[in-house]
């Protein structure tokens, strides 16, 4: 697991990205989610994450990033990861790209059923409300992130579908 001086590398964020962009998306193949490139490279930022006060040390320090805890659409067990996000004139943004995968990140669907989720961010936790943007705004909000972290541009062409755009409103 990471400690304060690990690093997570963007050669940990490409092989997450390879995995969960297969078409059964991760935990498929030859592995399982215990074991996959996405179950360690998330222990590893969250771990990161809460250990710097919402920083990820190492060659992504600079990506603003979350921890997300969201409730299964089905199982109704707490689910937690972590994803970029960019605060947009005074709204926190996230994206369900799921690497450009042709299918929207299983954390998506549970939002659509259930938007109250707990964030973590900079060392704070609070409750929000999770809201799918639309039209024009949705386009906006992803094109300034795109701006910001181009590695979304490339993950929506590796898809057909639009990828969703999704701001967390603090209760």
């Amino acid at each position: 697991m990471a400690d304060k001086d690990s690093a997570i590398t963007m050669a940990d964020i490409n092989q997450l990205a390879l995995e969960i962009s297969a078409p059964d998306g991760p935990g498929s193949g030859n592995w399982t989610m215990e074991n996959s490139e996405t179950k360690r490279v998330n222990d590893e930022v969250m771990e990161a994450l809460r250990n710097n006060r919402g920083k990820i040390p190492g060659e992504l320090e600079g990506v603003p990033a979350l921890i997300i805890t969201t409730t299964g659409a089905k199982t109704g067990k707490k689910r937690t990861l972590p994803l970029a996000c960019q605060e947009i004139d005074g709204r926190l943004i996230i994206i369900a790209s799921m690497g450009g995968a042709p299918r929207n990140p299983p954390w998506f669907h549970n939002l659509l059923h259930c938007p109250d989720v707990l964030i973590e961010k900079d060392g704070e936790s609070f409750s929000a409300k999770a809201v799918v943007t639309e039209g024009e705004d949705r386009n906006r909000l992803f094109q300034t992130v795109c701006d910001n972290l181009p590695v979304f541009a490339s993950y929506q062409a590796r898809t057909d579908r639009t990828i969703p755009v999704i701001e967390l409103i603090r209760q």
